[in-house]
């Protein structure tokens, strides 16, 4: 015989803060998992009382959290759970657990390793950059689960969508750093430039040498010459201060 599906939220980072959309999520399951970085012992206390809460403690847990685990092993439904806060405190023997839960990123994650799901259902409390607010339900039925994924946000749909929003912006930032390190580079070798037509100028030598034998832009070698000229006791970087503004 059957028995009643069992409905379990599975949240982490919360960090002080339980949002009411969280809350009303919350109210229609039937147990809590929580991998750990409560940071309150308010916000703890607050969700073993509705429902049976089980938990792990996190690295921002200290003091009042001594009675939590690091790593925990239970058992909801015929579905086998193992927790723990960082991925990297999941032991490397795991038998027949069905479920690795681990926290501490605030990213979402969701993969399937030889059948075993391993999930990080990210942070639903405290936001961290760009990363969406997230949670998972897991509903269990005769030892069977099915796993959703809640997003708190507009804007993400499914995990792939996600990654895809996350990755879009990490190339963004890798392409700004990118052409931050070309200007840069292109600044250096000006000013080498610069330093190097401005020795040749007081050493006399003929603007006419200069644009054809320095560098391989016989304009930017003219302008460089001819502002020797103008600012006769100016430095190579008050000359390229000078090229930059145009004048």
């Amino acid at each position: 015989m059957g028995r009643e599906p069992i409905r379990a939220a599975v949240i982490a980072d919360t960090h002080g803060v339980l949002r009411p959309e969280v809350e009303r999520i919350l109210e229609t399951c039937d147990v809590i998992i929580h991998a750990g970085d409560f940071d309150t012992q308010m916000l703890y206390h607050k969700l073993e009382v509705g429902q049976p809460l089980f938990a792990v403690r996190g690295n921002n847990d200290r003091g009042w959290s001594g009675g939590l685990p690091g790593i925990k092993r239970f058992e909801i439904g015929g579905v086998k759970f193992i927790m723990a806060h960082e991925r990297t405190n999941i032991p490397g023997s795991l038998g027949d657990v069905q479920v690795v839960i681990f926290g501490h990123s605030h990213m979402y994650q969701q993969q399937e390793i030889n059948g075993r799901l391993w999930l990080n259902p990210g942070s639903c409390g405290y936001k961290r950059g760009t990363l969406p607010l997230s949670m998972a339900v897991i509903t269990i039925e005769d030892g069977v689960y099915t796993l959703e994924t809640i997003w708190l946000e507009k804007g993400y749909g499914t995990p792939e969508d996600a990654i895809a929003k996350r990755e879009k912006l990490k190339r963004s930032r890798y392409e700004r750093q990118q052409k931050r390190h070309i200007q840069e580079k292109k600044d250096k070798e000006i000013l080498f430039l610069t330093a190097k037509i401005l020795r040749l100028y007081q050493a006399d030598v003929s603007r006419a040498w200069v644009v054809k034998n320095t560098g391989d832009d016989p304009e930017l070698a003219g302008k460089i010459y001819d502002l020797c000229g103008v600012m006769e006791t100016a430095d190579a970087h008050q000359i390229l201060a000078k090229l930059r503004a145009g004048t």
